[in-house]
């Protein structure tokens, strides 16, 4: 019942009280002669005002008559009442939608540097829970409107797009030519292949992951424009090895990712043009005075990786830093090695 509004179950329930009412009135009025569901025939002709003919017989009545002037009058404002009620329901709520709509659709037009997530299975609800935690703004795409509801119960704020990825005017909704990213998570590599190449029409320089079910189709997703591919059967015969040998290693990504009130996540630092640090060693950037954070790994433009790199390993030109810090602390440090602005978490 907690589905229908309050004043619509006092009324059906006024309902039921006055057809109870009625019938026993009725059967009173009628006298032994006459059954409840002549009764009850009686309460509905007359509260509907159908007046098919008098089946207690009211002619000798004059209190049954009284009775029904006064029955007519309520039982029939009742009627009116309860249909005015479930119409009043209905076009509001229909309203709602459609406001709510307009003003996600608002919400999405004003949005650039964002994440798009075609496809809410478990797959895509978990990156959509990922990039809501770590804060980055995302939209969600999916063909079936109820995903709406599956995100709020796993405490979402994401704005969902009904409609298809793989069509050209879903993916414009979604500002897909001003998104960062998008993530191609259906459980169809067909449908995933599609969205890869549609996306990368639209925005060749977006960054798109897409999932991947059977490995045969990994090539073929990578030709569509995919710049990485997460083949299921592989990570998770990989992540099953890891349980079995390095069982400490995967507990403790498991707890990172998983502990709400600290958010650390393995984050990457892209040293910019721009940078004042190109040229200097990475002991000269006080990574302790931003927050707690941790260098681990820095990968070189030419595409050589610097693991757990020495205090005098030389800042370059596009370099990436692979650290261990909160998307507050992530963000905090960007803006201080490559000097810019805060734009995007």
């Amino acid at each position: 019942m907690k589905i229908i509004p309050k004043k619509l179950q006092h009324t059906i329930v006024l309902i039921i009280a006055i057809i109870a009412i009625g019938t026993v009135g009725f059967k009173i009025i009628g006298g032994e002669g006459k059954s409840f569901l002549d009764a009850l025939y009686m309460t509905a002709i007359t509260i509907t005002t159908v007046g098919y003919g008098d089946v207690i017989g009211l002619d000798d009545k004059p209190y049954g008559k009284l009775f029904t002037i006064v029955f007519v009058f309520i039982g029939a404002g009742a009627i009116a009442y309860l249909f005015t009620t479930l119409a009043a329901y209905i076009i509001e709520g229909e309203l709602r939608k459609v406001f709510r709509r307009r003003t996600m659709e608002k919400r999405i037009a004003k949005m650039r540097d964002h994440y798009i997530v075609c496809g809410i299975g478990m797959v895509g609800l978990y990156v959509a829970h990922e990039l809501f935690i770590t804060k980055r703004p995302v939209v969600a795409i999916d063909i079936n409107e109820s995903k709406q509801e599956l995100l709020k119960a796993n405490n979402l704020n994401i704005d969902l797009l009904t409609g298809d990825a793989t069509e050209n005017e879903v993916l414009w909704q979604a500002m897909v030519e001003k998104a960062y990213g998008l993530f191609a998570t259906t459980d169809s590599d067909n449908d995933n292949i599609v969205i890869v190449l549609t996306a990368r029409q639209l925005n060749p320089s977006m960054r798109i992951i897409a999932r991947c079910n059977d490995t045969k189709n990994t090539d073929k997703l990578r030709r569509a424009g995919a710049d990485n591919v997460v083949a299921l059967n592989f990570i998770g015969g990989l992540r099953m090895a890891s349980e079995m040998i390095r069982p400490h290693v995967t507990s403790f990504l498991d707890m990172m990712l998983r502990d709400k009130d600290s958010p650390m996540r393995v984050e990457e630092i892209h040293i910019t043009k721009n940078s004042p640090y190109i040229g200097k060693p990475v002991k000269d950037v006080d990574f302790k005075a931003i927050g707690n954070i941790m260098v681990i790994s820095a990968r070189k433009a030419s595409g050589e990786w610097v693991y757990n790199p020495y205090p005098d390993t030389i800042v370059e030109k596009d370099m990436s830093l692979i650290i261990i810090a909160t998307p507050e602390e992530k963000e905090l440090l960007r803006c201080h090695v490559c000097g810019e602005a805060a734009e995007r978490l």
